[in-house]
């Protein structure tokens, strides 16, 4: 695969620089996820099958990536085949494209424009420090400290993704390097030794799951997740909480990804710190009925949603 290189026994995600070290953990989750896509897999195959020979009959919408193919552990991929999207690489060959690229920034999307609906076409910015500017504009309380003048414990953390370089500071803290954000340190506790990180993917403005995911404090800022469990938006925010999510995630133009949100036991209040728009999954720690639960509650959500999109387009 050219999208990897190894160095001094690491694989190197060649366009986010993410280093991962090739351990026991890591090739036991490997063999997890190569097992649930090639359940994926099957799934999809066997429905092609029965419409090729005339049990069901439906339309497949089809679906092209740009400018990359998602792998089968981005969710994106078996949400689309658990969708029963027919995933075709020609643009030209498809009914509607999703924007596709593991990259926090970039000034306008890398192809040329087509006359087709984009998901993602206007999700230009996920860095941390636009996350920060947003989720502050939304819910009207600051993620964001300034290291300079903030008194006590703050977090430190790079503006890339799939980096897990959190780093705890005392302030006043007076950086000198760029790329880095400062954020206020969220106790992720109920307990104060169980961290949770509350995983909220997102369909066209639905949250159709939630995963929970659970570390330990040696790995708290890690994604080393000892447990993961399937729940609701509506078991873990109010009301209020999810349209304001929502809504952030509208002014972030996301149609579809994942955002890690968590919630402060000293306060109550929830805290978006990360946003994904190639968002993987589903977690690897999550017992294999429940990764197909999940999946399939994010592809009836997207095929809804993908529906809409073709008909709101084909009408206009």
């Amino acid at each position: 695969m050219t999208d990897f290189a190894w160095r001094n026994g690491r694989i190197v995600v060649k366009q986010t620089g993410a280093r991962i070290p090739v351990t026991g953990e890591f090739l036991r989750d490997f063999a997890r996820g190569a097992s649930f896509a090639a359940e994926v897999s099957a799934i999809s195959a066997t429905r092609h099958a029965r419409q090729r020979l005339g049990r069901e009959r439906s339309q497949r919408i089809r679906i092209s990536f740009a400018p990359a193919m998602p792998y089968p552990w981005y969710a994106i991929w078996a949400v689309s085949h658990l969708a029963d999207l027919d995933i075709v690489r020609n643009p030209a060959d498809a009914d509607i494209l999703f924007y596709f690229e593991d990259s926090e920034h970039v000034a306008a999307l890398p192809f040329d424009a087509v006359d087709l609906p984009v998901l993602n076409g206007a999700c230009l910015d996920i860095r941390k420090s636009m996350v920060a500017k947003t989720f502050e504009r939304v819910f009207g309380y600051a993620l964001h400290v300034d290291p300079r003048t903030h008194h006590g414990l703050a977090l430190r953390k790079s503006e890339r993704n799939g980096v897990h370089d959190g780093q705890i500071l005392p302030c006043p803290y007076f950086p000198s390097t760029d790329g880095q954000v400062y954020q206020h340190l969220i106790d992720n506790t109920q307990d104060g030794r169980i961290y949770t990180d509350i995983r909220t993917p997102i369909v066209g403005g639905n949250l159709p799951t939630v995963y929970l995911k659970q570390r330990k404090a040696n790995a708290r800022f890690s994604n080393d997740n000892f447990r993961v469990v399937v729940t609701s938006a509506s078991e873990q925010f109010s009301a209020d909480e999810q349209r304001k999510i929502t809504i952030f995630a509208q002014a972030m133009n996301l149609d579809f990804g994942g955002m890690d949100v968590l919630r402060d036991r000293r306060d109550g209040r929830i805290y978006i710190v990360d946003v994904n728009k190639t968002d993987m999954g589903p977690p690897t720690a999550l017992p294999r009925h429940d990764k197909l639960v999940a999946m399939r509650a994010l592809a009836d959500s997207f095929r809804d949603y993908v529906t809409a999109r073709l008909t709101a387009h084909n009408s206009a």
